[in-house]
């Protein structure tokens, strides 16, 4: 019985060593794999992240520029509400020293 221990050591230590030489490249391959993956899914939400940032940007210069023509419909209609006199400068004051 001793005897079978005593072989039962070599055999292991074989099997250990040779499991690692088999397993480890191939799992070296699938974390590999694995990272890149995740590293694709990271890319995939930053690129969401980068168009949403992007789009709430033109929403708002939208908005921004449609107020400015508001204000200029506003501004033009008051300027052709006023008689044209005041536009050309009216009449000449005299400065009084």
């Amino acid at each position: 019985m001793e005897d079978f221990f005593f072989a039962l050591i070599p055999i292991t230590f074989i099997l250990s060593v040779s499991g690692v030489l088999i397993f480890r490249p191939l799992a070296k391959r699938l974390g590999n794999v694995m990272e890149a993956n995740a590293l694709a899914r990271q890319q995939v939400v930053d690129d969401k992240l980068h168009h949403e940032h992007v789009k709430t940007l033109l929403e708002t210069q939208n908005l921004k520029i449609q107020q400015l023509e508001q204000r200029l419909e506003f501004t033009e209609s008051l300027l052709e509400a006023r008689p044209s006199q005041y536009l050309a400068g009216g009449p000449q004051r005299k400065e009084v020293i």
